[in-house]
């Protein structure tokens, strides 16, 4: 950057860009070393936060399964209920005819 323009930026910005300082390549390589094992430690936590994801993905869609075949399992009694009543009230329908068209003893 030439350096007038770097001056302006200075000026206008009220701050340096970069220290005339000399880097301690010492100090950057720590640095780099403790920098690069925080993302290490955080690989290793997202690593240990995607298996319990997985597995808790995993019981849900158990539960899901289970939750689906239980519900089927009660649909299926209701229906078998549902025919079996559907049976009693047309005997009963029947029965009831039956009684209604049978003429009364004639009482003299």
């Amino acid at each position: 950057m030439p350096r007038g323009c770097r001056a302006k930026i200075e000026r206008l910005s009220g701050q340096r860009l970069m220290s005339e300082e000399k880097i301690n390549l010492d100090l950057l390589g720590a640095r780099v070393l403790t920098l690069t094992a925080e993302v290490r430690d955080l690989q290793h936590r997202f690593t240990a936060m995607e298996s319990r994801f997985s597995a808790l993905e995993s019981r849900v869609t158990a539960l899901e399964v289970t939750v689906t075949t239980r519900l089927d399992a009660i649909e299926r009694r209701f229906s078998v209920q549902e025919e079996r009543m559907s049976a009693m009230l047309a005997l009963i329908v029947r029965v009831a005819e039956r009684l209604d068209r049978t003429p009364e003893p004639q009482t003299s």
